[in-house]
């Protein structure tokens, strides 16, 4: 079964962390022999630069939501022929949408075995067949183009998914700096990197961020203000391509939250989890993204099934989070299997209420000015915010929130 390796510092430090610094951008316009090609890079290297499902062809890629194709600017003023210097030129497929830069070196995949994950797979190909008509909507595999296309479309219809959902419209983002910027208040594209090799994430991380990591990391940009994912397959213990999809769905939740308006402070840790938790279980995968620790006594073969196992602690007084404790989360890396369960069930709990009060919730939290003396707004006064916010909009103080929700998972969550 699929685990999740614990994530890398808080996206605050990795404000200070990211950006190139001239010693790093030295090194990485250095001369660079390419890491050595072994045969998981052999796909995408046989696949090529040019897109077998356009070829290049201007109407094809309107078509297809498709700006361009590498190279061309990635972030923190570092384009994707530096990255390709780093880590091999033909080894990476570059593709630009309207809100995303893409890269991706993930190899040829068979498709899932299972019915259910088969016919999610098949639905979206048909919705991409809709654009690129060369798509075969019943594929024998998963070529490197088809899953960077397929990857494109994930994150689009989820960015679009997003802003309808939290009732973002597009006069909110006139473009420019933060908050007002073009990309839910950011003055750039969101980025994306998939990689096949964990070393390859280490290296690019290293080089291009002044970090250090070789599964997934989540970073705000310092220079460009963009949010990056980024993750390697070969890092995720287990992680089939609907574990894949799952996982990216998971940190883009994140990159949106954080990013809108401009990521100036941290989003209560229960909400933000649980809202990319929301996201991430609407693929049908058993990959789970957190890390079950070593003293969790977790069944492996059922760890992904959160709403038999969160309707069987509601039932007992003692087994489960109360809001108040739930609101006293805030360390990323302490978090257990039950916090990120409860607080996903929360955000459940929220979102089938009404999700134009979550839109609301987040509007306005995200709208919370700074101090007057210019200093940073405190984990304090967001959490002062977020209770007041839970009160007005969905009349839930702590006490009231523990006994809706309960009442609401016992009607709604299967028993087995």
């Amino acid at each position: 079964m699929s685990k999740l390796p614990l994530p890398g510092p808080p996206l605050c430090a990795l404000l200070l962390l990211c950006g190139v610094t001239s010693a790093a951008r030295a090194a990485a316009q250095e001369p660079t022999p390419p890491p050595g090609v072994t045969k998981e890079d052999d796909d995408v290297l046989k696949a090529g630069p040019k897109d077998p499902f356009t070829d290049g062809d201007p109407k094809l890629m309107a078509a297809a939501g498709v700006v361009r194709y590498g190279p061309f600017p990635w972030g923190d003023h570092v384009s994707t022929a530096d990255i390709d210097h780093v880590l091999g030129t033909g080894r990476i497929l570059w593709l630009e949408t309207e809100h995303f830069r893409i890269g991706c070196s993930l190899r040829k995949v068979a498709l899932p075995q299972d019915q259910d994950k088969r016919r999610y797979l098949y639905d979206e190909l048909k919705r991409l067949k809709k654009r690129l008509p060369k798509v075969d909507d019943h594929p024998k595999n998963l070529d490197p183009w088809l899953r960077l296309h397929l990857f494109a479309q994930r994150a689009e219809e989820q960015y679009a998914d997003f802003t309808k959902r939290m009732g973002l419209g597009a006069a909110e983002f006139p473009g420019g700096a933060a908050p007002n910027g073009k990309y839910l208040g950011l003055p750039d594209k969101f980025l994306l990197l998939l990689l096949q090799k964990k070393a390859d994430l280490a290296r690019y991380l290293d080089r291009f961020c002044g970090v250090q990591g070789d599964r997934s990391y989540r970073i705000c940009l310092k220079q460009t203000n963009q949010m990056l994912a980024a993750a390697a397959v070969e890092g995720m213990e287990g992680m089939d391509d609907q574990g894949l999809q799952g996982h990216v769905a998971y940190s883009l939740a994140h990159n949106f939250l954080d990013g809108y308006r401009g990521f100036t402070f941290e989003l209560p840790l229960w909400f933000a989890e649980g809202f990319a938790h929301w996201y991430a279980r609407k693929v049908p995968t058993d990959f789970i993204n957190v890390t079950v620790k070593d003293d969790e006594a977790v069944d492996q073969e059922k760890q992904h099934q959160w709403p038999q196992k969160v309707r069987r602690r509601v039932q007992h007084d003692g087994t489960w989070l109360h809001a108040t404790q739930l609101f006293a989360l805030q360390q990323p890396a302490a978090l257990g299997y039950q916090d990120h369960m409860m607080s996903w069930s929360r955000v459940d709990y929220l979102m089938a209420t009404g999700e134009d009060k979550v839109g609301l919730f987040l509007q306005q939290l995200k709208h919370l000015p700074p101090p007057p003396d210019g200093g940073t707004v405190s984990t304090e006064q967001v959490q002062q915010l977020a209770q007041k916010l839970l009160q007005q909009l969905f009349a839930l103080d702590a006490d009231t929130f523990d006994t809706r929700w309960r009442e609401w998972v016992l009607k709604t969550y299967v028993k087995k």
